[in-house]
């Protein structure tokens, strides 16, 4: 097969070079293709191609120089790329985007002759803050030219596609991002929740801004991106040294422009900063970039500037080395409390980076299959302008077209909000929903947000972040328990007419233990679960609901993502049998049990080998055993917990309580032998499958003989499989959005794909998270800098912050007086009269009281005269007490 390329930049070459190394690649011949009539470009990607190809030439549908206006280059694009199809009988064309001005000739003049494969390089699901009527930014057209294929990075960006964009039909795939979803270090990076301090606390920072073309793009005027530039800079500066990193396509004009900043180093716009680059300095700056994958590789923060003029938004991803803000004072106060913490304050909420981008250790090998697979697309039939007439034959019946009005008029929801209390894939609790909701992003309509509910300290908050969502699915017990608001706000939920559910990941011990721990919370819990829907992942789990009045538990299991490490356990064990355990050292986990079961093997002389994966905890009793027969690894990554468990020969649950625990379904997709207390969820749909046993008494002896009996049986590959089956991510996804009720692909009109609301935008495409949690300590001294400078926006802004947590008098009165002087005479009276019932000094306090009022007219002047009279009352009380003093 013949495959040409075309290219447009040094990246498009490294892409082609990916797709090339994937299997089966050598049966084919490739053809790099570009246009350019300037030279640069050419020359830019004929370099990267003679560094990457032994003997592939470029081909350039062009002369260097050629007497060409720009729009005649453009005609000549599509005739010339024809030509050159037809001249080297190429069978099929893979591009990177076609929507650029010579990617839109190319998919507009082979579209029906060629089959066309569309592979995205970049990151495109930006949201908008106002998605009103007339062109959008061309990311949003992105895939709608009708190209044969198109091969997408993540679910995020195929549910863009297949929802949102112009093209309805579009035949999207999720391969994962050439060069990015097989990356260890990035699958490290994007699962990580922590991330490294910048310099002692106090010293200056190094910062790089990583500047775009935004006015050369029509994204921001001239005017705009410049005054946002000259801002950010003069602002970073205080804080540290500040470098600005112009992308390799700005023009020279601004390129001399940026050279006239003062106290900034502009680097050289041809330059990359890849990661081994990134990792020198303490924080980046961008507007919206796939730099964020390099700045994740690096170790290094980085902020997600969206200007108020800026249409385009990145979105907000939950990760602790990303921040999104939408000024520069919000940027400010985020470098501020990097400088003087050396912490950063990421997103509070977000999407995870698995929603944006697959990982994959096989993604050239996806993509070349889709492109061998690849066929011209059917041209659709001409649309019918009349309606058809009714007739006997080859109609629905009277009775099936009444059902079908009944269910076109249904409106499933198409927006689920996910609270919790973090989100990540450190712990058990919140891999299943993760997992969940990166599928049902690809196959439905339906916009997803997470909320982390340990942020806020207001309900009223939160409900206002939630007002346009319609199902609100929470995750795990663990809020109710350890967050104030969680009870409270359910009820209002509830009576709102919200559909709340519960997907519930604790059994009888956790219960115990943490109603012993929460007794009031725990109380109130209890009556407010019989109002909502409780969805459980066993049908224990289902029986204790029942037995604390939930009506109808519905049973859906659980799930575990697509690790790329998923290598079979050996069929047979070796000479001296290896039992792993993994899970934190807990008392619940089964530490005791586990020790003394490694000490019973040793005593009875048999060569088995103890391993215990997980890290530490606080839960562990003063008598529980830690045997040294066992091998206690600590908390590994998740490609090695694969690795760990494929040398491994049995996987030994030791749990005394676990609902349905995920290593244990793990551990059946590698096939691995297994034993677990007849207590634990994993026996309802393993029980009786040759591989598994379960021991009835909790005792190292009936443990020890389960793992005598398991190790002499040989694993059903059939049974394995069927069990494995019922976890798998679609059967998990599709019992899921039954029982929220949510949108399908089913559900989506064709029309719907392109309608968009008027004027603001709708659920779910805001660009930040409404709270966003900073370091309390550091907030004062912010409202008094944004104050004294004179930016009252970004001072109520930080003022209101302060007032979720406390109410200090300086920032009430200071808050009071920009209402006053905005004219918000309603909003200043009810500062004022929380400074007057706040602590502080009496006297000062109704001093500046009396001050401020007099700047809210009428209702300022009674508002003074009993300032006037408690100054009067608190000065007599105070001289008198002098008095007294002395005598």
């Amino acid at each position: 097969m013949r495959i040409a390329v075309f290219v447009e930049n040094r990246n498009g070459v490294g892409l082609a070079a990916e797709i090339m190394k994937a299997p089966g690649a050598h049966a084919h011949s490739f053809h790099l293709v570009t246009a350019d009539r300037d030279g640069d470009v050419a020359g830019w990607i004929e370099q990267e191609a003679a560094a990457r190809f032994d003997d592939l030439k470029v081909h350039n549908l062009f002369q260097v120089d050629e007497p060409l206006s720009a729009a005649e280059f453009l005609e000549e694009v599509g005739r010339r790329i024809r030509a050159f199809t037809e001249q080297e009988h190429i069978d099929r064309l893979v591009f990177f985007n076609d929507q650029s001005q010579r990617g839109r000739r190319v998919a507009g003049e082979l579209g029906r002759t060629l089959p066309l494969v569309l592979v995205q390089d970049g990151h495109l699901d930006f949201h908008f803050k106002r998605t009103d009527a007339g062109l959008r930014d061309q990311n949003w057209y992105y895939g709608s030219s009708s190209p044969a294929a198109v091969c997408v990075w993540g679910p995020a960006t195929a549910h863009h596609l297949l929802f949102r964009s112009a093209d309805a039909d579009a035949p999207v795939h999720i391969t994962g991002a050439l060069g990015h979803s097989d990356d260890p270090l990035l699958l490290r990076a994007a699962r990580s929740t922590t991330h490294r301090h910048a310099k002692r606390p106090g010293e200056p920072l190094r910062m790089v801004v990583l500047d775009q073309p935004l006015s050369d793009q029509r994204k921001l005027s001239r005017n705009d991106h410049r005054e946002q530039l000259t801002e950010l800079c003069e602002a970073l500066t205080a804080f540290g040294e500040v470098e600005i990193k112009p992308h390799p396509s700005t023009l020279r004009g601004h390129l001399e422009w940026l050279r006239t900043l003062p106290d900034v180093t502009v680097l050289d716009e041809s330059a990359l900063l890849e990661a081994e680059a990134l990792d020198g300095y303490d924080l980046a700056i961008t507007f919206f970039s796939t730099t964020y994958l390099q700045t994740l590789r690096a170790g290094t923060p980085l902020i997600l500037f969206s200007p108020p003029a800026l249409n385009i938004v990145f979105p907000t991803i939950n990760h602790p080395l990303l921040r999104n803000v939408g000024t520069v004072g919000e940027l400010v106060d985020v470098a501020a409390d990097l400088q003087r913490s050396g912490k950063f304050t990421a997103n509070a909420h977000g999407e995870p980076v698995e929603h944006f981008i697959t990982f994959h250790d096989d993604v050239p090998a996806r993509v070349l299959r889709r492109i061998e697979q690849a066929e011209i697309p059917l041209e659709r039939p001409a649309p019918r302008w009349s309606a058809p007439e009714d007739g006997p034959r080859g109609h629905l019946s009277r009775a099936d077209r009444a059902l079908r009005a009944v269910e076109g008029r249904m409106n499933r929801p198409r927006s689920l909000a996910i609270l919790g209390l973090g989100f990540s894939y450190v712990t058990g609790v919140a891999i299943p929903v993760l997992t969940y909701t990166q599928a049902l992003l690809a196959q439905s309509p339906v916009d997803i947000r997470y909320f982390d509910l340990g942020v806020y300290s207001r309900t009223e908050d939160v409900l206002a972040d939630l007002e346009g969502t319609e199902v609100v699915l929470i995750n795990s017990l663990a809020p109710f328990w350890r967050s104030a608001l969680a009870n409270e706000l359910t009820e209002a939920l509830v009576a709102l007419g919200k559909s709340v559910v519960l997907y519930a990941h604790e059994t009888e011990y956790v219960m115990n233990f943490e109603g012993e721990q929460h007794a009031l919370r725990h109380a109130e819990m209890l009556k407010v679960l019989p109002k909502i829907k409780v969805l459980c992942v066993s049908t224990a789990q289902a029986d204790m609901f029942r037995q604390i009045g939930v009506s109808d538990p519905v049973v859906v299991y659980n799930t575990v993502p697509l690790d790329t490490h998923r290598a079979r356990a050996r069929q047979t064990p070796g000479e001296r049998p290896r039992i792993v355990m993994v899970g934190s050292m807990q008392d619940r986990k089964g530490l005791d049990l586990f020790s003394r079961v490694a000490e019973l093997a040793y005593a009875q002389g048999l060569p088995w080998r103890f391993a215990w994966i997980g890290h530490k905890t606080w839960r562990i009793g003063p008598s529980t055993l830690l045997s040294d027969r066992v091998e206690w690894m600590g908390a590994l990554s998740r490609d090695r917990v694969r690795e760990e468990l494929a040398a491994s020969d049995v996987f030994f649950l030791s749990s005394v309580d676990d609902p349905m625990p995920l290593s244990v379904v793990e551990a059946v997709q590698q096939r691995l032998r297994t034993v677990t207390y007849h207590r634990v969820g994993s026996r309802e749909v393993l029980e009786g499958v040759p591989g598994y046993r379960s021991f009835a008494e909790y005792t190292p002896e009936a443990a020890l003989d389960a793992l005598r009996h398991v190790l002499d049986e040989e694993v059903s590959e059939e049974e394995y499989q069927d069990v494995e089956a019922l976890f798998d991510i679609s059967a998990f996804t599709a019992r899921m959005t039954t029982a929220l009720g949510l949108a399908g692909p089913e559900d989506v009109a064709p029309a719907a794909a392109s309608e968009e609301p008027d004027g603001d935008t709708a659920y779910g495409e805001g660009p930040f998270s409404a709270v966003l949690s900073r370091h309390g300590k550091y907030l004062a001294e912010d409202f008094t800098r944004h104050f004294t400078a004179g930016k009252h926006d970004d001072a109520l802004r930080v003022g209101t912050e302060i007032l979720r947590r406390r109410q200090p008098v300086d920032v009430l009165i200071g808050m009071a007086e920009i209402r006053s002087g905005r004219g918000d005479v309603d909003e200043a009276c009810r500062l004022l009269s929380a400074a007057a019932i706040a602590g502080g000094d009496r006297m000062r306090v109704w001093s500046e009281i009396y001050r401020v009022a007099g700047g809210l007219g009428a209702r300022g002047k009674a508002i003074r005269q009993l300032a006037r009279k408690e100054s009067i009352r608190i000065d007599l009380a105070n001289r008198s007490a002098r008095l007294l003093k002395s005598d």
